[in-house]
């Protein structure tokens, strides 16, 4: 019989857990300035990399004790948990070499390039006893949570649909290594998917079922200085049906130069949700209550007046802003494996877990799926609404 992990107890004897750093680009910074300066039961202990030079530079800058290979990472017996920042490509391999190492293991998004290597994953870690999470931890983020808290609480009533957009021109101007976005493991859904899906399951549970329409506008991009070929569609348009029975549309886009549309909102019958972006943190929480606007509209005389109110941009100005108890998207970087460390060192139940992470990866291949066949694509998997963090 398999223990779950959650119920067994691992490294009882430590308060301080090391990691290793697989990955040495620009975002490793990111996990440097918030595991063990912010999350105190973790100290980085080594950091590795293709390129030696990459691991000494980030090594002798933030004070890494053991800059190595990653094969001497993951035989390091420092190591208790492997976080790896690198390219899609490489996470299944990695993460699968880990585990073998007997590490633990926290990934970058997405989980891996494929349904069938997720399993894979999800299979060896049950086999060895090991934690496995993967980014985004975005939900955990107060915004979030504090969105989750509103729904269940009931203030917005039954919830009955939900939109998500992420639509822009593309990385082509901006990012230093934009090609691989283009080239298989890229791509709107691929890249983006995970931020917005896992946010939309740890709000409103599993996933049902996909439908998807993809296609892309352009064949060859102008990155910076050269032209790149793209492999991958880049403009998606979904709708998602939650087993809970709400659905949704889910836009998300490489080829739209600008959109005002909203990055993130939930709709219930006594009021809508405007949500964080899970991405960037772009905006706040804000709430406009149907009694309100019913309220607002229904002391007009004038027909016309009515129907312009409501169609019109004005009803923002019934939206409510709520309260969060610390800043939304404070110290974000960390927090999933803040929440592993938790669970191995004091038994708690994982709110970043695989099978959570499984689960947003089949979904992302679903929406491909989808648009290759025309059909529908029922999820096979499904996972648990990980716990609020707030009371």
């Amino acid at each position: 019989m398999r223990i779950k992990q959650h119920e067994r107890d691992f490294n009882m004897e430590k308060e301080i857990l090391g990691v290793g750093i697989i990955g040495c680009g620009t975002f490793c910074v990111e996990y440097l300035k918030t595991l063990g300066p912010v999350y105190k039961n973790v100290k980085v202990v080594a950091c590795s990399d293709i390129d030696m030079n990459k691991a000494n530079e980030i090594a002798k800058e933030w004070g890494v004790p053991h800059p190595c290979t990653t094969d001497e990472l993951l035989a390091d017996p420092e190591v208790d948990i492997a976080v790896i920042v690198t390219g899609p490509g490489s996470h299944y391999p990695l993460t699968m070499q880990a585990l073998k190492a007997g590490k633990h293991v926290y990934c970058e998004k997405p989980m891996a390039m494929t349904f069938e290597q997720a399993n894979e994953i999800v299979a060896l870690a049950e086999e060895k006893g090991l934690f496995v999470a993967n980014a985004p931890d975005t939900f955990l983020d107060v915004g979030q949570q504090m969105v989750r808290k509103i729904i269940d609480e009931g203030a917005i009533g039954k919830v009955t649909g939900m939109m998500i957009n992420f639509i822009g021109p593309g990385v082509d101007w901006w990012h230093p290594t934009a090609d691989f976005y283009y080239k298989k493991g890229g791509g709107p859904v691929m890249d983006m998917g995970p931020y917005y899906l896992s946010a939309l399951v740890s709000i409103l549970g599993p996933i049902d079922e996909i439908f998807c329409y993809q296609n892309r506008a352009l064949d060859q991009r102008e990155i910076q200085d050269h032209i790149t070929s793209v492999e991958v569609d880049t403009n998606c348009c979904g709708v998602v049906k939650m087993k809970n029975g709400v659905i949704g549309n889910i836009n998300l886009s490489f080829d739209i130069l600008h959109s005002r549309a909203p990055h993130f909102e939930i709709y219930g019958t006594d009021a809508c949700l405007i949500c964080p972006d899970p991405n960037n943190y772009s905006d706040g929480i804000h709430i406009i209550k149907r009694e309100d606007l019913k309220n607002k509209v229904s002391v007009m005389e004038n027909f016309w007046d009515r129907i312009d109110y409501i169609d019109s941009p004005q009803p923002m100005e019934l939206y409510n802003e709520v309260k969060t108890p610390t800043p939304i998207g404070e110290h974000h970087r960390g927090m999933g494996v803040n929440d592993m460390v938790e669970c191995i060192l004091h038994g708690a139940k994982p709110r970043c877990s695989m099978y959570m992470s499984r689960h947003v990866t089949e979904a992302i291949c679903g929406f491909d799926i989808s648009a290759k066949t025309g059909l529908p694509y029922k999820m096979t998997t499904t996972c648990e609404r990980p716990a609020c963090t707030l009371e």
